[in-house]
């Protein structure tokens, strides 16, 4: 008798899928066995997401088969691929955000009695177990999704995604919004699945994750499957040539020197208990990181200096103005830009084509008198900064979110850049992207500082804090907790 790990349960045979006249996918073949980690690498726009969508039965291939369980599936919904068994938890968590814990557990798949009466306490002590399958309290089942951190919310998804008994789970970049304690949770949770059987198709764009909990790793590039490799027998740099089909020097950083003055000087910021007595300043040309958890209050901060919300005490000066009371509209006048943590929330309008995504932010300077957008002008540096910057798209006129998360990403920090900067707050910059459109990202960082941009990085990614930052300071329970210089600075030191 075979083993559960050598039980094939998904073989998918050529398929492929286009949009428009971009290849998505072409001629994609391969296997998934019961009770195994699958992970699924590409850069940004090399066709995971489209695949793992497929499989999902959130979109239709153009052509090839996927066989489950030996059956040809053939699917016409989501809902269908739930029925069977087939999981999937996006990169950007799918919530109704005004609604319970406890009804987003169970949207679609309610419990209800012969004369279809929701069972509200049947429900309830359903979505207690599944809490506890990736230790959540039940006290947040009355609470709204919108009330729960970004990590606790994605947690709920995982948790909904095992409670529907799924055979197959997909998850598509989960650590990428969740703390290292929440992470390693994940991980826990994902071992337990195994030795349950539970197949898993692991998206990820970090590497050493990748390598630590995959037993099969498969390969795309520009849509086809180039390769399959053996997470014993491989290492981080040969996956990302694997990735890119080249090398890619992720060590960016140029000493440079910066103005002895401050442009930015934040004086004991406090909000509640968001963030408490934070004192820092910032010089032209300098790139200062903010390093802790998620939670630790570093977003609040920055929406603070752009003018998002307002702080309780404490001053923000720029060029020796006081600024602490000032909105949004100044903070733009004045040259500060924000790029917000969640793009798609937070940032972009993503049913809305790639030009007005790019230049939303300064429409008043593509505009008349009278309030005519210069159609052609905004066209023109729209795609200036589309060629600049690489961003993969179709066209202008194609809508965000048919871009990858690395174009994505792009788009919103090109908003920004239609005009000089002089500040840049920059929230999660890399965060779900490929380490091709990383290093490209990190090296734009490195050119605004030479040309004297002050640049505020804030990152979960330590090992991004330490390759940007010339100094660092860390961030936990809204608080200052320490402070470094790049040339004394360790990631021992950064994590104690």
């Amino acid at each position: 008798m075979r083993r559960l790990a050598e039980e094939i349960i998904l073989k998918a045979e050529s398929i492929s899928k286009s949009f428009g006249g971009v290849k998505a996918l072409q001629d994609v073949s391969f296997e998934l066995k019961k009770g195994e980690v699958l992970s699924v690498i590409g850069e940004n726009g090399a066709g995971k997401s489209t695949l793992m969508k497929i499989i999902a039965g959130a979109l239709k291939n153009d052509k090839g088969n996927i066989y489950f369980q030996g059956e040809k599936l053939s699917l016409h919904s989501p809902l269908d691929a739930v029925k069977k068994g087939i999981s999937i938890v996006y990169q950007e968590p799918n919530i109704f955000a005004d609604m319970s814990v406890l009804e987003n557990i169970f949207m679609g798949n309610e419990v209800v009695s012969k004369n279809k009466t929701i069972q509200w306490t049947k429900m309830y002590e359903e979505a207690v177990k599944a809490l506890k399958m990736v230790d959540l309290p039940e006290n947040i089942l009355h609470l709204t999704m919108s009330e729960l951190s970004i990590g606790n919310q994605q947690l709920v998804l995982i948790a909904r995604g095992i409670y529907k008994k799924c055979k197959i789970l997909i998850l598509d970049e989960p650590t990428s919004i969740l703390s290292h304690n929440e992470s390693e949770k994940l991980f826990e949770i994902i071992a337990d699945l195994k030795q349950q059987g539970v197949s898993i198709m692991y998206i990820s764009h970090r590497i050493p994750e990748i390598l630590r909990i995959s037993d099969d790793i498969i390969v795309l590039r520009d849509g086809c499957l180039t390769g399959t490799l053996k997470p014993q027998e491989t290492n981080e740099e040969a996956i990302i040539t694997a990735m890119s089909g080249r090398k890619i020097n992720m060590s960016v950083y140029e000493a440079r020197e910066w103005g002895e003055k401050a442009i930015l000087e934040v004086k004991n910021l406090s909000y509640g208990s968001a963030y408490k007595d934070v004192t820092f300043d910032l010089r032209p040309g300098q790139i200062l990181g903010m390093y802790g958890l998620v939670g630790a209050g570093r977003s609040e901060v920055a929406r603070a200096i752009f003018g998002e919300t307002n702080a309780e005490s404490g001053q923000i000066l720029f060029e020796g103005e006081d600024i602490t009371k000032e909105g949004i509209n100044q903070a733009v006048t004045r040259r500060i830009f924000y790029v917000p943590e969640d793009r798609g929330a937070q940032g972009l309008f993503d049913i809305h084509p790639v030009r007005d995504n790019m230049s939303v932010s300064f429409l008043d300077s593509l505009s008349s008198k009278l309030g005519w957008i210069h159609k052609k002008k905004e066209k023109q540096v729209v795609q200036d900064n589309i060629d600049k910057y690489s961003i993969k798209t179709a066209g202008q006129e194609i809508s965000v979110n048919s871009l990858s998360g690395g174009g994505q990403q792009k788009v919103l920090i090109c908003r920004w850049l239609l005009e000089k900067p002089k500040v840049l707050i920059l929230d999660e910059p890399t965060r779900g992207i490929d380490v091709m459109t990383k290093a490209e990202i990190h090296k734009y960082v490195i050119e605004l500082a030479k040309e004297g941009v002050a640049v505020i990085v804030i990152s979960s990614d330590l090992p991004e804090v330490m390759e940007l930052s010339d100094n660092i300071i860390t961030l936990y329970k809204g608080q200052v907790t320490a402070r470094f210089d790049r040339e004394t600075v360790t990631e021992k030191e950064i994590l104690k």
